[in-house]
């Protein structure tokens, strides 16, 4: 079983005073056996030296990233740090890293997983696993790297995001260090049930109308329909012809045919060519829609998914981590701390948890046969309970 702790401070410029207020809400003596931290911070609280000092003063491994706003049940905010705790006797945590030096992902991720993985003598039940937004990489093509160098263990976790306009100070954090190109994880052992949520959209708030995906490489959108992805989307009323970053502001919405349901793909940006590049692959043949998303949705659909978590809570989970896309972030407005609200009002009860904000969200579906499989996100809340 995980026993957990959390701990939060707003303290950014002082890295001692930033540690003590963390060492005195986590019960050091009442640890277990084993160990993991797993952090989320504001930009601001690496560059002050507050995240170094935190985690040198903590006797296990951390792992986390950066975040526009996170929850605990202690505190939310966005100019914050929290860190959740988990410790047991009967689950093992090993930690990873793995540099990003270039496109070919698979080696330094495989060489990675592969280190961490042999020291232990049995496959992990789940791996939580983090990394930065890496402007001309993206995230799915790391996130699918560790699927395929795991042999398909379910996968949960987040790519790092901040609140400069551009996104370029997102890092990941490895035990107190920081890095703008580094995936870090943790392989969790035991006789762990993992249990998943997903939310996006709100079925209202699709379109009918449905598209074919007819010409794509990777994550960048070229045709829909066998039109170019900007006229077909003015040919359904969304942008204008002069206008591109209009259409930025209305998600797709990806079936990829596989039995494994929708997921949500941000627009992050129309290129030269007048293509999407957008926040995950989008497959040729997969059907396209368009969605919508503002603040009533947002708080609706997290509502409606933390009531499925607490139905299952009373099977025995006790440690709970969430991630909320950036996307949802924006459409709260100017009620920026309104999903972290409803998170702290409805998991009142709950032992432990964490909540952040996500450039990228990584999480199993199930299959309709049941299957687990790993699949990365944009638009989207996801949960794990363990």
């Amino acid at each position: 079983m995980i026993k957990t702790m959390t701990a939060f401070t707003f303290e950014i410029d002082d890295p001692d005073a930033a540690a003590a207020e963390i060492l005195e809400q986590i019960d050091i003596a009442g640890l277990r056996e084993n160990s993991l931290g797993v952090l989320t911070c504001y930009t601001d609280f690496i560059d002050s030296g507050a995240v170094r000092t935190i985690c040198a003063a903590l006797p296990f491994d951390v792992i986390g990233m950066t975040t526009a706003g996170l929850a605990t049940p202690a505190a939310a905010g966005e100019m914050a740090l929290g860190i959740l705790v988990l410790t047991s006797d009967d689950t093992d945590f090993i930690v990873g890293a793995a540099k990003i030096t270039g496109k070919d992902v698979d080696e330094p991720v495989g060489e990675a997983y592969a280190e961490a993985s042999a020291k232990h003598p049995v496959r992990p039940a789940v791996a939580l696993a983090f990394v930065p937004y890496i402007h001309d990489l993206g995230g799915e093509i790391i996130a699918i790297s560790l699927d395929k160098a795991s042999g398909g263990i379910p996968i949960f976790g987040s790519l790092a995001i901040d609140s400069s306009v551009n996104f370029s100070l997102n890092r990941s954090v490895y035990n107190g260090e920081d890095s703008e190109n580094m995936l870090v994880f943790a392989l969790l052992y035991g006789d762990l049930r993992p249990s998943f949520f997903i939310t996006s959209f709100a079925e209202d708030k699709i379109q009918k109308q449905r598209g074919v995906v007819t010409k794509s490489q990777d994550n960048i959108l070229m045709e829909v329909n066998n039109l170019p992805v900007l006229d077909y989307l003015q040919s359904i009323g969304i942008g204008k012809k002069d206008s591109a970053w209009e259409v930025a502001l209305f998600p797709f919405v990806i079936d990829c045919n596989d039995g494994a349901g929708s997921i949500g793909r941000s627009i992050y940006l129309i290129t030269k060519e007048g293509h999407a590049a957008c926040g995950g692959h989008i497959p040729e043949n997969a059907t396209l829609a368009v969605g919508s998303i503002d603040c009533p949705d947002v708080l609706r659909t997290t509502s409606e998914t933390l009531a499925q978590i607490l139905k299952r809570k009373n099977d025995g989970g006790s440690c709970l981590l969430m991630f909320s896309c950036l996307t949802r972030y924006f459409a709260l407005e100017a009620h920026t701390t309104a999903e972290m609200d409803t998170v702290r009002d409805a998991l009142a009860d709950f032992p432990g948890y964490i909540f952040g904000y996500s450039g990228g969200e990584i999480c199993p579906v199930y299959t309709e046969k049941g299957r687990v499989v790993n699949r990365f996100h944009n638009c989207t809340f996801i949960a794990c309970l363990l």
